[in-house]
């Protein structure tokens, strides 16, 4: 296939969401009730009423989207463990492939979701949402067959590396990267696409020698099948030092209700932190709920290697750190004002978290 990494076309309308699965399909509904909401790790119910504990006044609708990826355990946690209701919140919970979140979230049909930084790019292009805190490093993973011979990213030289979408958070990450281990993204290596589980049967076939995907789907290749990592943004520089994905509001919210945006900013970064000091638990959410098609065992060890550091403080150097990358890669304009850009796209809806 012809290196299609150039081809601003495809960068502009090929940016993922922050997702396992990205070629989800459908769309399911998960309702943040009084049933669901306090409810355990186990997956047992609490009762209740739909007013939040702290102020007894009925609970604000949301509309919330999700992919089905292990990394977005802050919006399950959220709802099983009642942060969205102690915040006066209730959520509708809805499964989207990125096409449709993004109509969706720039009409103001969805409230907020947990997004990554290849949104950076139609951000840049006028689509009206805002990052808000940043939750936690990791969940993105380069992985090769034992058998390639390939031990290092500078390896990978005139080789043929898969995706799930071209222009996602993935490809983004490996591409920054490759420049830092002096290839060049566009000429070095090709980019094949396949949906996430087709990835590493496309590695087996040889077609392509090496994938970088959203979790669970690299990990489940290195423990079934023998393959390497050779990046995990879990514990590799620069990426540990920043975040992978971020609580994201609508443009709409943030303007009309920021006492809303401040709600659900400190839901997710409340639920961030439970998931840190309690991966197991969080795993068994997600895989007793079925909010991800992965054992309790996978995800919680993947959970357990990312970095939870939830803020907002940090969430904006990460930020800042992904738009200049993005720029000096050609993916966003050389024309485009990076302090703006940042201006444009990080809304403020809480000063810190904990101090971060």
């Amino acid at each position: 296939m012809k290196n299609n990494y150039a081809k601003k076309k495809i960068w502009l309308t090929s940016i993922a969401v922050v997702t396992a699965i990205s070629l989800m399909s459908g769309c399911g509904s998960k309702k943040n009730n009084e049933e669901a909401a306090g409810g355990d790790a186990s997956g047992t119910p609490a009762t209740g009423t739909a007013t939040t504990a702290k102020t007894n006044k009925p609970l604000q609708k949301v509309t919330f989207a999700y992919a089905g990826g292990t990394c977005e355990a802050p919006i399950y946690t959220a709802i099983e463990q009642g942060f969205f209701k102690e915040e006066g919140l209730d959520v509708e919970l809805v499964q989207q492939d990125f096409e449709t979140l993004k109509s969706g979230i720039s009409s103001g049909k969805v409230d907020a979701t947990v997004g990554n930084f290849a949104w950076f790019k139609p951000i840049e292009q006028g689509l009206d949402v805002k990052l808000t805190g940043g939750l936690h490093a990791g969940c993105i993973q380069l992985v090769t067959p034992s058998s390639s011979g390939i031990t290092s990213i500078k390896e990978l030289k005139g080789k043929t590396v898969g995706v799930d979408v071209i222009g996602g958070g993935p490809q983004i990450t490996l591409s920054i990267a490759l420049k830092e281990n002096g290839l060049d993204p566009e000429k070095d290596v090709q980019w094949r696409a396949y949906p996430a589980q087709q990835l590493s049967t496309a590695a087996d076939k040889g077609e392509i020698q090496a994938f970088i995907v959203w979790d669970p789907a690299g990990q489940q290749a290195i423990d079934e099948k023998n393959y390497v990592s050779l990046l995990n943004t879990a514990h590799d520089d620069p990426f540990m030092s920043g975040y992978c994905c971020y609580s994201v509001i609508s443009g709409k919210v943030a303007e009309e209700d920021p006492e809303k945006a401040a709600a659900i900013t400190r839901a997710l970064l409340k639920a961030a932190e439970w998931v840190g000091n309690n991966p197991q638990g969080a795993a068994e959410i997600e895989t007793n709920k079925k909010y991800v098609s992965a054992d309790v065992a996978t995800n919680q060890a993947l959970l357990a290697s990312y970095t939870w550091k939830p803020g907002v403080k940090a969430a904006q150097d990460s930020a800042k750190f992904f738009i200049k990358n993005q720029k000096e890669l050609g993916i966003l304009d050389s024309s485009t004002d990076e302090n703006e850009l940042f201006d444009r796209l990080f809304y403020e809806a809480i000063p810190d978290y904990n101090g971060r």
